[in-house]
C-alpha cells in the first residue's frame, strides 16, 4: 500500500523541518531493505509485516502491522537508544496523513533489540513494530 509508505516517510519531515527522528539517522529511512554495499550508518529499515482486511456493512478498515528496524554501528548503545527515542517520539500515537483513508489509531506494540556482535564494529539497533488502523474515506 503506497499510501501508506508514503504518510509512514512524510511523516520523518521530508518534506518540511526534519524531525529528531530523521537527524538521527541522517535521513536514512529505506522501505524493505537498507544498500548491502557499503551502507552508511545509523540507518533505519521499515517494512509491512501483515495486513488485515476488516469489512462490515458500513466501514471499510484496514490494520496493518508495520517494524521499524534501527541500526547503528558506534561502540556504544547510547546512538541506538537515542534513534529509538526519537522514533517513538514521532511515530507513537501519531496521526498520518494516508490519501483516501482516515487514521485512525498508530500503537506500538513491542520493541526488541537486534543486536550484531558478530560484526566488527558490532551493530546495535532495535526493532520496533506498529499496528496502524486505517478506515477508507467516505467520498
Amino acid at each position: 500500500m503506497n499510501v501508506l509508505y508514503t504518510g509512514i516517510f512524510s511523516k520523518m519531515g521530508t518534506s518540511g523541518a526534519p524531525t529528531a527522528f530523521y537527524t538521527a539517522i541522517g535521513g536514512r529511512l529505506y522501505h524493505i531493505k537498507a544498500p548491502q554495499l557499503n551502507a552508511t550508518f545509523p540507518y533505519a529499515v521499515y517494512d509491512l509485516i501483515t495486513g488485515v482486511d476488516d469489512l462490515d456493512f458500513s466501514e471499510e478498515n484496514e490494520i496493518f502491522t508495520i517494524q521499524f528496524d534501527i541500526f547503528s554501528q558506534n561502540n556504544s548503545a547510547s546512538e541506538a537508544g537515542t534513534i529509538l527515542a526519537a522514533l517513538k517520539g514521532l511515530y507513537d500515537d501519531c496521526v498520518l496523513t494516508v490519501t483516501g483513508w482516515r487514521h485512525l489509531s498508530m500503537k506500538r506494540d513491542f520493541t526488541v533489540s537486534n543486536n550484531d556482535f558478530s560484526q566488527v564494529p558490532p551493530i546495535m539497533g532495535y526493532s520496533v513494530q506498529y499496528e496502524i488502523e486505517l478506515e477508507k474515506a467516505r467520498s
